[in-house]
Order: structure tokens, then C-alpha cells, then sequence
């Protein structure tokens, strides 16, 4: 895939995410997981959402490495109202 690829699919995606509404309260955090599970599916990974509290759901999903090193990137789905 070449740079122009990846950006317009990155950019196709982050597009996608920003149009949904996840302003905390109340939050609505599955929807964005959802549309970022059926992209790393997509992709050959085996996301997971858990969701403890209805509409707060969190995303979840490893990538194999050489087994030397681990690390953990975490992140957030939610945003805050802004005041214009």
C-alpha cells in the first residue's frame, strides 16, 4: 500500500469516527467502538468490545510481536462539549 493509500484510508476512517457523536455525558462510546471493530476485523486482527455499562463500551485487541518486548497503547473514545 502506498503513503497516498494509507493516508486516504486513515483519513476515510477518522472521517467516519469524528462523525460520531460520543460527547460525554452520556458518552455513547460503543458506536465508535463498533465502527473500529469492524475495521481491525477488517484489517485480520480479533477485536473485542466490552461493555460494563450500557453505550460505554471499550475496545480491545493485541497484535502479535516477537515475543522480546510488550507494550500497551491506550487511548479513549469519548470527548467533552466544547464551548464555542
Amino acid at each position: 500500500m502506498s503513503d497516498e493509500e494509507i493516508k486516504e484510508e486513515v483519513t476515510d476512517l477518522l472521517s467516519k469516527l469524528i462523525r460520531i457523536d460520543t460527547t460525554n455525558p452520556p458518552g455513547n462510546e460503543t458506536l465508535a467502538a463498533k465502527l473500529l471493530y469492524d475495521y481491525l476485523s477488517s484489517e485480520g486482527y480479533e477485536p473485542e468490545i466490552l461493555e460494563h455499562v450500557e453505550g460505554r463500551g471499550n475496545l480491545i485487541t493485541s497484535l502479535k510481536g516477537d515475543g522480546k518486548t510488550r507494550i500497551m497503547l491506550l487511548s479513549h473514545l469519548d470527548v467533552v462539549p466544547a464551548d464555542p
